[in-house]
């Protein structure tokens, strides 16, 4: 066995929201911080995927495709867009080499899977959530490997899964130890789209405790409403942060949602608040991640405003202390080199 990068090419099935992209882009940094050309990676990904990649020169094949607000019921009644979807993207891979398709999951896997299987590439699935959403549950069943980020991922085929955690960004940077009381900060984030509950509750938390001693910095999500409060000293808001370094590096504690992003916040030891999203397929898995979490002390969970409220108040009110009586700092494990040894060794021929 031996490590042959230089000699394989690479295509990462990714669409979406960052919980979905920002995996694959944490992998691909690892291959061209290894020494894989730019060359030997290519993309699969929709419009929304398209702007994660701008600073990478990769080739990148751009689809609309159809998603199912049905599940597979969805995908039967239009199969005949699956199916023009899926053979155009075989027209353009099956003349590129592509050995190691990677699939990051949602309505693309299933492309992946099929693809994979017709050009003859070996098929890796990434499962961020504790339960598997439709897209790889499917993929999963074709020949491939499944990385997981928790242990006993459910909804989706038990063979061939290696769990292995998340893939992050590990240039993050670790603070060795918290900052004082005097300039403590909370971190407010509902994913790279934003969150209109999350919003909601943090206005009105802070319409009623204007005076509080307290930082807030808050990524509200793109294109959301503006709220009356930019005005105080004590809350920053911004749309998008590219730098998350900047964010992490100022917080004490953070309230997000329940997706795969939670673990960078894990990660870094940052104790949470989490709400997770409680519509369609998504609240499956964003509750069971949530209370994973949970489980290991690295977070709350609440599911209205008014539990909201009160461990918000007693987090304002006793800061430090508060976290260091109701959360411990568990270490994460991260799948980022797993993963990376995995997909790039291969025997000799």
């Amino acid at each position: 066995m031996k490590l042959q990068t230089m000699n394989k090419s690479y295509c990462f099935f990714c669409v979406g929201t960052g919980g979905h992209v920002l995996p694959a882009k944490n992998l691909i940094i690892e291959l061209l911080n290894s020494g894989v050309s730019t060359k030997s990676i290519l993309v699969v990904t929709d419009s929304r995927g398209v702007d994660y990649f701008e600073d990478l020169n990769l080739e990148i094949i751009k689809k609309d495709f159809f998603i199912s607000k049905n599940g597979v019921l969805g995908y039967l009644k239009n199969l005949s867009s699956f199916i023009r979807i899926g053979v155009e993207l075989l027209r353009e891979l099956k003349e590129k080499n592509i050995k190691i398709i990677f699939t990051t999951g949602a309505y693309v896997a299933p492309y992946a899977a099929l693809i994979s299987l017709l050009i003859g590439s070996q098929l890796f699935i990434q499962e961020q959530n504790k339960y598997a959403g439709l897209g790889n549950k499917i993929a999963s069943y074709f020949p491939s490997t499944v990385f997981t980020s928790f242990p006993e991922t459910k909804n989706i085929r038990e063979k061939n899964i290696i769990f292995t955690g998340p893939v992050l960004n590990i240039n993050l940077i670790k603070t060795e130890s918290r900052k004082s009381n005097q300039d403590f900060t909370i971190g407010i984030q509902g994913g790279s789209q934003g969150s209109d509950e999350i919003n909601t509750y943090l206005y009105k938390f802070l319409e009623n405790n204007k005076n509080i001693d307290v930082n807030f910095v808050h990524i509200s999500g793109p294109k959301k409403d503006k709220n009356n409060l930019d005005n105080l000293e004590n809350y920053e808001r911004h749309e998008f942060i590219k730098d998350m370094n900047s964010y992490y590096e100022k917080i004490d504690f953070q309230i997000s949602r329940g997706g795969g992003g939670i673990f960078e916040a894990a990660y870094l030891s940052i104790p949470q608040l989490l709400i997770p999203f409680k519509y369609g397929t998504t609240a499956s898995h964003q509750l069971l991640n949530a209370q994973y979490l949970e489980s290991l002390k690295l977070a709350k969970v609440v599911e209205d405003y008014s539990a909201f409220h009160k461990i918000l108040q007693e987090v304002c009110t006793f800061k430090l202390n508060y976290l260091d009586e109701n959360f411990d700092s568990p270490i994460i494990k991260v799948g980022n080199v797993d993963i990376f040894n995995l997909i790039t060794l291969v025997e000799d021929d």
